[in-house]
């Protein structure tokens, strides 16, 4: 299933005072939850959806230990997560003055796994094979007849910019 986009215009000006369009992600349905993951990866092995469950929870568990011990995480072939620290509006004159209260909010970051085929540069393994639709306002996929927009405004701003985890 493609990514579908939607035209957002900029609530900002340009310098020559027009409002420019952007493309934004619209996001469809409800999030898919750990029990539906659970079983979505249980049709394709072995595992039973509790089990997949149970090692999904324990990888969750030892993951952010690892991450609040300073450490990075990597899942070969989905990608890497860190912690980041944002200080926003808090910075000091001095390195000496440098200090954890600082600190205005904690931030798991993930970055996509990327290979590097030499004839075709850097690909990211999560994004290759990407196609694009048009939002029509209807979810193809979407089997309950409801308006599959959950209510989040879905999306991303219209810069394409990074949002939040909602895990930070």
């Amino acid at each position: 299933m493609p990514l579908l986009y939607y035209a957002r215009q900029s609530q900002l000006k340009t310098k020559e005072g027009a409002k420019q369009w952007h493309l934004a992600l619209k996001k469809v349905g409800r999030a898919v939850n750990l029990q539906q993951l659970g079983e979505m990866v249980a049709e394709k092995c072995s595992a039973t959806p509790g089990d997949v469950h149970n090692v999904v929870r324990n990888l969750m568990s030892v993951m952010r230990l690892q991450l609040l011990n300073s450490r990075s995480v990597r899942l070969d072939g989905l990608g890497t997560f860190t912690v980041i620290a944002r200080t926003r509006g808090k910075g000091v004159d001095a390195e000496k003055d440098v200090s954890p209260n600082q600190v205005t909010s904690l931030h798991f970051m993930f970055t996509p796994e990327y290979t590097r085929p030499a004839a075709l540069g850097t690909t990211r393994a999560l994004w290759q094979g990407v196609e694009f639709e048009k939002w029509t306002g209807k979810d193809v996929s979407s089997d309950d007849g409801k308006d599959p927009d959950d209510g989040n405004g879905g999306g991303s701003g219209g810069d394409g910019g990074i949002e939040d985890d909602p895990l930070g």
